[in-house]
């Protein structure tokens, strides 16, 4: 009897060491690589594994007590065998099986399930993380896409219903957050699309600094249409226009349009602003902004120059109107009756 019980007390004894166990254990192979190491590596944190001549290894890995970690964040590792480079979730207590053949990397073993939902979501991701794809797209689009991203990710955490739990539930919140972005970010877009759609009330600027000593705001040149080049000294493709910019104006002197330069330069910049416009006699309306960015931001304006025609009621007619060397422009402004 009482070696029955010394039995016992060993299989549970060994059942708790194998469970809490401090460490994580690493074995694999490497087909068809002459690379010597594996390594394993994060912040903090870097190991290499010796491949042995048949291309297997095997080693412990020491890493923290999740207690001590500061985030879960910190059990992401890097695996790398020369340039060939993936990514892991480890934690103590796991035995990982690492294999690499025709430049893939497969993951088994107790643990392994983190990292091959990482893996399949990086594939199936790739299609729904590209931020700037959602944007281009009207609403019901949009709506559509984003209904295929939220299912699609829904679906792989029930496929890997064995997750770390903390990992897990991080992944959902990780998840939700982007949805919300995708929706707030979409919804503050078009909201900025509809303030300068064709049609209608330009965003103002108002008071901005003339070339003169005096200010200009928008409102000033209601009764005429406003060709607006918002524009700055330090950009190349800004002054390659002035040339032609010159030129329209000269053409149109006596009708019924107000060209107007707004300069974006920095506040530093006021006497090089000035300076180019008196030593390329430049013509027009010239306003330096002084670093409010309000009338650049409602455009979007990303970047420069770029032209906007507005109409005598103050009116947007082309947010985003050709330049002065495109021939378009001249078009447009013959079709205006200009």
């Amino acid at each position: 009897m009482k070696k029955i019980s010394l039995v016992i007390a060993s299989i549970l004894l060994l059942s708790c060491s194998k469970n809490d166990k401090n460490y994580i254990s690493i074995t694999g192979s490497i087909v068809n690589s002459s690379e010597k190491n594996i390594t394993i590596e994060n912040q903090g944190y870097k190991k290499q594994i010796p491949i042995d001549a048949n291309g297997t290894f095997s080693d412990t890995l020491h890493l923290k007590n999740t207690k001590d970690l500061a985030s879960f964040e910190e059990s992401f590792y890097g695996i790398s065998v020369g340039q060939k480079r993936t990514f892991t979730y480890l934690k103590n207590g796991y035995d990982i099986q690492i294999f690499l053949e025709d430049n893939t990397f497969t993951f088994k073993g107790n643990g392994s399930e983190n990292t091959n939902y990482i893996q399949e979501k990086f594939k199936i991701g790739n299609e729904f993380m590209n931020i700037s794809d959602y944007f281009i797209l009207e609403k019901d689009d949009f709506d559509k896409k984003l209904t295929l991203a939220r299912t699609t990710f829904d679906n792989l955490l029930i496929k890997y219903e064995n997750l770390d739990p903390e990992f897990a539930k991080a992944e959902k919140e990780n998840n939700q957050q982007l949805y919300t972005t995708l929706t707030e970010n979409y919804e503050a877009q078009n909201n900025l699309k509809k303030n300068t759609a064709k049609g209608s009330p330009s965003p103002e600027f108002n008071n901005y600094e003339n070339v003169q000593g005096g200010t200009n705001s928008l409102s000033d040149f209601k009764g005429k249409y406003v060709y607006i080049d918002v524009w700055a000294t330090w950009c190349g493709p800004c002054k390659q226009q002035i040339p032609f910019l010159q030129s329209l104006e000269e053409e149109y002197h006596d009708k019924n349009i107000e060209f107007v330069s707004i300069s974006i330069d920095q506040p530093n910049l006021k006497d090089t602003w000035k300076n180019m416009i008196s030593n390329k006699n430049m013509s027009g309306v010239q306003l330096f902004a002084n670093g409010d960015q309000s009338f650049a931001s409602a455009y979007q304006i990303s970047g420069i120059p770029r032209f906007i025609l507005i109409d005598p009621k103050g009116n947007i007619v082309e947010a985003n109107a050709p330049r002065p060397s495109d021939k378009n422009l001249t078009t447009l402004f013959n079709g205006l009756g200009l």
